[in-house]
């Protein structure tokens, strides 16, 4: 990865792998998968319903670290009935949960919030590619035939990826809310899935209160409340929205944009009540807060790696990787065929006899007079 390190890691609970990203990876964070973790849950006899909410609300829905120990005590309190059966705090089961709070910083939103993740969670994109893998290729597969699979896989996948760059280069995602000046700026940047998941937070937008906080951060920053109303009328699901109208800043205390890199429904709720409201300079939404790894252009820029001193032993490896993989590829694909086959191999003895001709008598390691690399053959 050039050098740099990715912001977060999700893997399951093995301590081998923890071990290696602490050693390999001492400025990412590790989190674990929250797939893997409610799966263990169930295996551990943790399996009603109750819990499994409880535990998916500890997840994704909380904001600060106080939240967690109220909710984490609510949980236990709620889900654990001495008198039912199958639902008691066993010696196996509070052992399974100490671990588990041991590690909350690595699976609870609480911690999470501040590392940006593109909003996954779990390790699903490596157990994906494990399943697609799985497809082409088998144990008992010679080397030859693990080559030609291993080519197919490749093609397929760039065979799909290229189809999805002409469907997103030639689709314009739907926009449901015709009206909303803030979508607008988004419909033609964004790819479909990302702004599907922008336009499912306006949508939920609707449904909350705003309202001045009348009070001030250290950086000058408006503060705004935002909440929902449960059937009684009582607030609930309360947010606090930054807003800085000189910088067009907006922060939210849910931290979606920060860990996941799209607006949240908060946001975007105060967005339209300020915009419509007398600050309609905040309705032109910042380029800060459009993000080129989720728009049409994402491959588009110098990708150029840093230039790195070329040596006699690098540009020896370079050639022989590429002369290898090109004769690999050409065996691979042509060597079915008995006629090309045979054209190959005398070509092949050709050329060999006049490489030899041409090199110069000289011991193995030896540099040579022209290249000043050595001869490893």
């Amino acid at each position: 990865m050039n050098g740099k390190e990715p912001g977060a890691v999700f893997t399951d609970q093995a301590a081998a792998i923890a071990a290696g990203i602490r050693t390999a990876l001492p400025h990412t964070y590790h989190g674990l998968c929250t797939f893997h973790i409610t799966m263990n849950a169930k295996s551990n006899g943790l399996w009603w319903s109750p819990f499994l909410e409880e535990l998916s609300f500890l997840m994704y829905d909380l904001e600060t670290e106080d939240e967690f120990d109220y909710y984490w005590k609510k949980m236990l309190e709620n889900c654990f009935n001495e008198e039912e059966e199958g639902k008691k705090l066993t010696s196996k089961i509070e052992a399974w949960l100490q671990n588990l709070h041991k590690v909350r910083s690595k699976w609870s939103s609480a911690w999470l919030k501040d590392h940006f993740a593109c909003g996954m969670r779990s390790s699903q994109l490596s157990e994906s590619c494990n399943s697609h893998l799985r497809k082409y290729l088998q144990s008992k597969l010679t080397l030859w035939e693990f080559f030609i699979q291993f080519n197919n896989l490749l093609e397929a996948k760039r065979h799909k990826e290229l189809r999805n760059d002409y469907e997103a280069l030639n689709t314009i995602p739907y926009l449901v809310f015709t009206n909303s000046e803030v979508l607008q700026q988004f419909v033609t940047k964004y790819t479909q899935n990302i702004f599907g998941n922008m336009q499912d937070e306006y949508s939920k937008s609707i449904k909350y209160h705003i309202r001045p906080n009348n009070s001030k951060d250290i950086d000058g920053m408006f503060a705004y409340e935002l909440h929902k109303l449960d059937q009684q009328r009582n607030p609930i699901d309360k947010r606090i929205v930054m807003v800085d109208f000189v910088e067009r800043k907006l922060i939210c205390s849910c931290k979606m944009f920060e860990k996941c890199g799209w607006l949240c429904r908060h946001v975007l709720r105060a967005i339209d009540h300020l915009g419509y409201g007398g600050h309609p300079e905040i309705l032109n939404i910042h380029t800060r807060y459009i993000l080129k790894r989720w728009t049409y252009d994402a491959k588009s820029g110098d990708f150029t790696l840093p230039a790195v001193q070329d040596t006699a032993e690098r540009v020896y490896c370079s050639r022989v990787k590429q002369l290898t993989g090109s004769m690999n590829l050409l065996a691979t694909r042509t060597c079915m065929d008995d006629d090309i086959y045979k054209m190959l191999e005398e070509g092949m003895q050709a050329l060999k006899i006049r490489a030899e001709s041409m090199m110069p008598a000289m011991k193995f390691g030896q540099p040579s007079t022209s290249t000043g690399m050595k001869h490893y053959l």
